[in-house]
């Protein structure tokens, strides 16, 4: 039995590597079988595996416009060096440069139209489809499944093999490995035959994994399906199978074909650990600006706060122009009083009157006072509510943006992560 993405390596392979690879299978083709889950996943992903060989020249293209800037920014560095003609090396390095894209267009349109014609993606995917002919497993019914999906949500959460791993899965597949597993253990219980199981899928629900290293397949899974057959399942990684089904077949493998068999499955295993990081890394930093966010809102004004500020600001203002009016009013008594003090000599001066009349202008000078502090509590107040909504705007408008990038991030992320382990 081979999964999905042992399958769709045929499509990365070179075509020697493929040839000998698919002629191991072809000797052995009487004992092939996969599940409907793995030839179902196999047809919906299969082109977008084919078109996405052409994205590599889009990436060689990317680094020599940044090898050609690097070396005219060196260059150029060197204005006045002895025996660097500048004019004449740049005109070099342009022909150079320009040559080596021609061909590069070239082969990106030769591949192109490779993909698009009767070339090798065809031939492989006839040659595995003929491969499998009648040797592909029944699907579920939509009950079957619904009850899988119900016992896989249990299994999860108690970390049952395999699937677990893909239980946070953007896409609608993440029971996609425990649908397979059970038409294994369905087949296993029906034929009660041994079984080697070659899967390209290195994460923890498949493998026993101590270290950093994988020791073997999980024992979970060696006792449900003995359980099932009373007969023993095998796990290889697609080198090992090929290594072993070499020696038994003794059909020619290069060691070419079997250094790229490797080096395709290890860059698939380097890309997910890159892709795992980085989705962790960016769940974190979600986690973070989260808390930074909260953290803020409980040190801004609250709703409430900015009211009672807001009822303040409103009182204060109409206090503010009742006692200017009163104000005007009393600055002309007061005038008029000083005008009236003033007149009089010290022989005509009536003591209470007096102390009655400074009085009344201790009063007005108390109101003006007054009238002051009104006037920059105020402005206080005026400017404290202007810089708090100001700032909350702009603050909440950078950490929605944050979380923006994050997201959008994150979600691509787990679509490319979703697609290297289906």
């Amino acid at each position: 039995m081979l999964d999905t993405n042992t399958l769709l390596n045929f499509f990365r392979y070179t075509s020697g590597t493929r040839d000998e690879f698919l002629s191991v299978l072809e000797s052995v083709q009487d004992s092939l079988w996969i599940p409907h889950q793995v030839g179902l996943e196999f047809h919906r992903r299969r082109l977008d595996v084919i078109s996405s060989t052409t994205e590599a020249f889009a990436k060689v293209k990317e680094s020599l416009a940044s090898a050609k800037n690097g070396v005219v920014k060196t260059l150029n560095e060197y204005k006045h060096h002895p025996s660097l003609n500048r004019a004449e090396m740049a005109t070099e390095l342009d022909e150079l440069f320009d040559a080596f894209s021609e061909k590069l267009d070239n082969r990106q349109q030769t591949h192109e139209e490779w993909i698009l014609g009767a070339g090798d993606p065809q031939q492989t995917f006839v040659r595995i489809s003929d491969l499998f002919s009648g040797r592909i497993g029944a699907s579920f019914t939509g009950e079957e499944l619904s009850e899988i999906c119900e016992d896989g949500a249990k299994r999860y959460e108690q970390k049952i093999p395999p699937g677990y791993k893909d239980a946070n899965k953007s896409n609608d597949n993440k029971f996609g490995d425990l649908i397979i597993w059970k038409e294994v253990l369905k087949l296993g219980e029906a034929q009660k035959k041994p079984v080697i199981f070659v899967t390209d899928d290195a994460k923890e629900d498949w493998w026993r994994i101590e270290r950093g290293k994988t020791q073997g397949p999980r024992v979970e899974l060696i006792d449900e399906y003995w359980a099932a057959s009373e007969q023993r399942i095998h796990f290889y990684e697609p080198l090992q199978f090929l290594k072993f089904a070499k020696e038994r077949t003794h059909i020619h493998v290069s060691e070419d074909s079997l250094d790229e068999v490797e080096e395709v499955s290890s860059a698939s295993g380097r890309a997910q650990r890159v892709l795992r990081e980085r989705r962790d890394h960016l769940q974190a930093q979600h986690a973070q600006y989260l808390r930074s966010i909260e953290r803020r809102s409980r040190e801004s004004l609250n709703s409430d706060q900015l009211q009672a500020l807001s009822d303040e600001l409103e009182t204060l203002k109409s206090q503010e122009q009742k006692m200017a009016l009163h104000g005007k009013v009393r600055r002309l008594e007061a005038d008029a009083l000083l005008k009236h003090l003033s007149a009089i000599g010290d022989e005509e001066r009536n003591e209470e009157e007096f102390e009655q009349n400074i009085a009344r202008l201790h009063a007005f000078s108390e109101n003006h006072e007054r009238l002051e502090k009104i006037a920059q509590r105020r402005k206080s107040l005026e400017s404290q509510l202007k810089k708090s909504v100001r700032e909350n705007d702009q603050i909440s408008k950078m950490w929605d943006e944050r979380l923006r990038r994050v997201d959008e991030e994150l979600h691509e992320v787990k679509l490319a992560l979703d697609e290297l382990e289906s």
